[in-house]
């Protein structure tokens, strides 16, 4: 995908699955805004791809996953009389991560603070080396961390205020123990970890999984009841589907499932 300007942001494909590289290691993969919004168009484009089945994000160097918004470039806008930095930016709160219908893994390479924690929250899957940590820092620089209510499905609710309230961070071990990350792994597993997984992800019915993250978020959203029927009304196309009727048909011939995703 051509992505104009300085290469902050790195997008390859590789078979079906989407690499995106936060690539300001110098910086550690703060996102500015012309980062913030390239990771958007880098979204959009793999939302559209229809041969891209799952993504992985993940950050340049072994410092830092992403530790959001750069806080000079902010602090330089605001000075100049320009407006807060989220204003700027397409997507500031980064909901379109949980928007795009295939599941994205959070393959965390270091720090994950502020925004970088919001980005690895919003993957649906999240894969930390051994000595990454997890911080939600705004309450140390007077910002605000409205997009951390999703936590309180994700971690019990103490853990959550404890974030937010303290600004402490938790090691990659601790949030592994808590059920916010995956797996953890030694930094040289990080990358063909997080590629198995997606690989197992891509090898499934891509309509079933699409209907899986979807129902879940829309679950969230409604409640348990609501949910669960907007769950049936979600995945009634994929019981239609000829996938599932390749599914049963290539389990009986023992072989592997030639998946459509219609």
């Amino acid at each position: 995908m051509p992505i104009d300007g300085p290469q902050q942001l790195l997008y390859e494909k590789k078979e079906q699955i989407a690499y995106i590289t936060i690539n300001r290691p110098e910086r550690m993969n703060s996102l500015s805004v012309q980062a913030w919004d390239m990771l958007n168009d880098a979204l959009e484009h793999l939302d559209r791809d229809s041969d891209v089945r799952v993504a992985i994000i993940t950050g340049a160097g072994e410092k830092a996953f992403c530790v959001g918004m750069d806080m000079k470039e902010a602090s330089e806008i605001k000075a100049g009389g320009g407006p807060d930095i989220l204003k700027l930016v397409k997507d500031p709160m980064l909901q379109n991560v949980r928007k795009v219908k295939k599941p994205i893994i959070a393959a965390v390479n270091g720090m994950a603070f502020g925004g970088g924690f919001l980005l690895a929250q919003n993957c649906d899957l999240r894969i930390a080396v051994t000595g990454a940590q997890f911080g939600i820092t705004e309450a140390r620089v007077g910002r605000g961390s409205p997009w951390a209510v999703p936590l309180l499905w994700m971690l019990p609710l103490g853990i959550a205020l404890e974030l937010t309230l303290t600004g402490e961070p938790i090691t990659a071990q601790r949030a592994y123990e808590l059920g916010l990350v995956n797996k953890v792994v030694s930094r040289d597993q990080l990358m063909s970890t997080a590629t198995a997984m997606a690989e197992a992800i891509s090898n499934n019915a891509p309509l079933s999984v699409m209907a899986a993250k979807e129902s879940f978020y829309k679950a969230m959203d409604l409640g348990c009841q609501a949910g669960f029927e907007k769950a049936l009304e979600i995945y009634e196309p994929v019981y239609a589907s000829e996938d599932a009727v390749e599914g049963p048909r290539a389990f009986a011939e023992k072989r592997k499932p030639a998946w459509k995703g219609r």
